[in-house]
């Protein structure tokens, strides 16, 4: 993360925030160059660090990136080349899969364009986008009261749903890019896909009818008739993705019937 912020390329007023939401403070009293350490340990939720980062720093623009995420040296640039119009409060980078990972499960994510802000499930739609890499006007940040707290998924989609009811318009900039490593263990995969499940009742229940839960008979029976005919035409690794598109399912309901609050942890102090 530390080598990944020490590419981007600031201008004059611009200044970074790393919020650190461990329980102890991992990066403790590490320095990072042209960088402060938030700390965020109240509780483990991003959403709970992406707004102690926002509340310590200045500026009409909140750039929000994930630690696992690798941005072009020239990111902000590419966000506000040209300035985006007066109405608009929310801009959307690129979230690009690191084509290093060779893996069998980052294939399968970049196969299904995990995170793209245009190629996933809420990037299809245009009325969402991922704090992997979103650019958030500040002003409208504050007036909406920035991300929901205590919950573990959905904050992103939510923030930018309460947005664009209050008026405001997203944009996609798609030459704002970052590279981001997709997990690699399957354990990792599912846990993630369960979370988003969470994230996804959690919105249905805040947005009602938005986010229902995914058919999981009908879904099952495809991705069985889908493993069955890929091995048999010889095409096995579409087949393997199949089946993982089917554990995925599982998991998101699974996810769908636990509970979104984020843990708590020790006080700040």
């Amino acid at each position: 993360m530390i080598a990944a912020l020490a590419r981007l390329r600031l201008g004059d007023g611009d200044e970074i925030r790393v919020a650190d939401n461990s329980a102890g403070g991992v990066l403790g009293a590490t320095p990072i160059a042209g960088a402060v350490v938030v700390r965020a340990g109240r509780e483990r939720s991003s959403y709970h660090a992406r707004n102690a980062g926002a509340r310590d720093s200045d500026g009409e623009w909140l750039l929000f990136l994930d630690a696992d995420c690798v941005p072009d040296p020239g990111l902000i640039d590419a966000y506000l080349l040209p300035p985006p119009p007066p109405g608009c409060a929310i801009l959307a980078g690129e979230i690009s899969p690191d084509r290093d990972q060779r893996g069998l499960l980052p294939r399968y994510a970049r196969s299904r364009s995990f995170l793209s802000q245009t190629a996933s499930l809420h990037g299809r739609s245009g009325r969402a986008a991922a704090t992997a890499n979103l650019l958030v006007r500040r002003a409208a940040f504050e007036d909406a009261g920035g991300f929901a707290e205590g919950i573990r998924s959905g904050g992103d989609v939510d923030l930018c749903w309460r947005l664009l009811a209050a008026g405001w318009t997203l944009e996609h900039r798609l030459d704002a890019n970052v590279v981001h490593r997709h997990r690699e263990s399957l354990r990792g995969l599912l846990g993630q896909v369960a979370r988003y499940g969470a994230g996804a009742r959690w919105l249905d229940r805040r947005h009602p009818g938005s986010s229902p839960r995914w058919p999981l008979v009908p879904g099952l029976a495809g991705s069985a008739r889908d493993v069955v005919a890929g091995v048999i035409r010889g095409r096995f690794e579409e087949a393997t993705f199949r089946s993982v598109d089917a554990l995925g399912l599982v998991a998101h309901n699974v996810g769908y019937t636990s509970s979104n609050r984020a843990p708590q942890l020790a006080p700040e102090g």
